[in-house]
């Protein structure tokens, strides 16, 4: 495998500031392929200076637009607590983008695609493997496609849901695969442990023929989907079938990352164990393990103490950043002046 590399920095601009980020752009040669493929890769702000930290990967289909938005989205959810930073990876068409991305040989049938069994192939073997050899990645892996790269996505799910922890299917063109959703239910029903995490949506101004399918699709889901599976299935409101792409991305990753801000309900209830608890079953879905915020824990302990008057609830909000992060003189402290 060959791979030439050149540096592009790209400036995004949220809501707040002007970040400066380090995106490269890389030609690997592909052995399944037979071609060479553009790779491009957005790396965190930090991943420089934060030399002991590993990432999660986020791989995106389609174009070199759905890479740009995606590590824009990222960027802002990041820098507000929504998610962890990631490894974004732009796997932009190379003009095949229907024989890449349509999962069967014929409309109608089941037989898979030859050149979409390569594309995958490329994809977990190849551009996948190649960003593990070479950057500081952890075990998260998530996967977009929307439009017939919805498709794909779904079907790679089927064949190789070992390949991601996570899979963002973003409008995927079932009223041109009917069949997906026949193999779907085959699959749910046959395979009773997926440890995965499954978000699809539609956007609610999409066409009838696409909702229809779609529908069945969900049902798919209703009637065969094993316990240990984490779904969902939704609408997007106000969106057409192109700024699915946009919003359907914003909302799969807050919907995959969740879990890792705890509301104030539970925070009341919770002690040490079922913090602990929570966060081992949050690391088992993303595949990959993670912490609390620190402030997250510490800012809630001040918050119930003063605001809530519920001194129990802070104590147990502060031991458990303490066995998150046993080294902080401040948690301590913190602690010792509850404990008065």
């Amino acid at each position: 495998m060959v791979i030439k590399s050149i540096t592009i920095f790209l400036a995004l601009v949220s809501s707040t500031k002007l970040t400066s980020q380090n995106i490269k752009a890389i030609n690997i040669e592909s052995k399944a392929l037979k071609e060479n493929r553009d790779v491009l890769i957005r790396l965190p702000d930090d991943y420089s200076e934060n030399v002991l930290k590993s990432y999660p990967v986020l791989i995106t289909l389609n174009d070199k637009d759905n890479f740009y938005w995606a590590s824009s989205i990222v960027d802002i959810q990041a820098s507000r607590y929504g998610v962890e930073d990631m490894i974004v990876v732009g796997l932009p068409h190379a003009g095949n983008y229907s024989d890449d991305n349509f999962p069967f040989k014929e409309d109608a049938g089941l037989e898979l695609n030859p050149q979409a069994q390569k594309y995958s192939e490329f994809i977990r073997e190849e551009a996948l493997t190649y960003i593990e050899d070479n950057y500081r990645t952890n075990n998260g892996r998530f996967i977009i496609g929307h439009s017939l790269s919805g498709l794909f996505v779904l079907q790679l799910f089927l064949q190789h849901p070992e390949s991601f922890s996570s899979y963002i299917v973003l409008s995927p063109s079932v009223h041109y695969a009917p069949q997906l959703s026949t193999a779907l239910s085959d699959f749910l029903a046959k395979n009773k442990k997926l440890p995965n995490q499954l978000f699809i949506s539609l956007g609610e101004m999409e066409h009838s023929l696409i909702k229809t399918e779609f529908k069945v699709l969900s049902q798919a889901f209703e009637k065969h989907a094993p316990r240990g599976l984490n779904w969902k299935v939704t609408y997007l409101d106000n969106t057409d079938h192109l700024l699915s792409a946009y919003k359907g991305t914003y909302d799969g990753l807050a919907w995959i990352y969740k879990d890792w801000y705890i509301n104030e309900s539970k925070m009341l209830k919770f002690n040490k164990d079922n913090y602990i608890a929570h966060y081992k079953s949050f690391e088992q879905k993303l595949g990959y393990n993670i912490k609390p915020r620190k402030n997250h824990l510490l800012g809630f302990s001040w918050f119930a103490e003063e605001k809530l008057k519920n001194k129990e609830a802070a104590i147990e909000a502060i031991k458990t950043a303490i066995y998150f992060y046993p080294k902080s003189g401040e948690l301590k402290n913190r602690l010792t002046e509850l404990e008065k």
